[in-house]
């Protein structure tokens, strides 16, 4: 495990956050985007997501918004095929 503060860039990798509106989704998608992942974004609410977007980009991280319910399997299928169009595959 990396000691804090000599955490290893992620450039070149893709996650995908659930929740990603507000709270602790948030925060993580802010954590990835500043180590430089592409990003991802799900959640309900499509105006806060769209925020949360603006916001992980001003640290120049590529992401992607795509409002879903987690508990709609058509919909989290419809959501990673956009956000894999978008930023490449989802790294595992």
């Amino acid at each position: 495990m990396a000691a804090r503060g000599h955490r290893k860039p992620l450039r070149d990798t893709v996650v995908v956050i659930t929740g990603a509106s507000t709270g602790v989704g948030r925060a993580t998608a802010r954590a990835f985007a500043e180590r430089g992942a592409s990003v991802g974004l799900l959640a309900r609410d499509s105006e806060r997501l769209r925020a949360t977007r603006e916001e992980i980009e001003e640290f120049g991280a590529r992401s992607v918004d795509v409002a879903a319910d987690v508990a709609d399997a058509d919909q989290v299928e419809a959501a990673a095929e956009k956000i894999e169009a978008d930023l490449g595959p989802i790294d595992g």
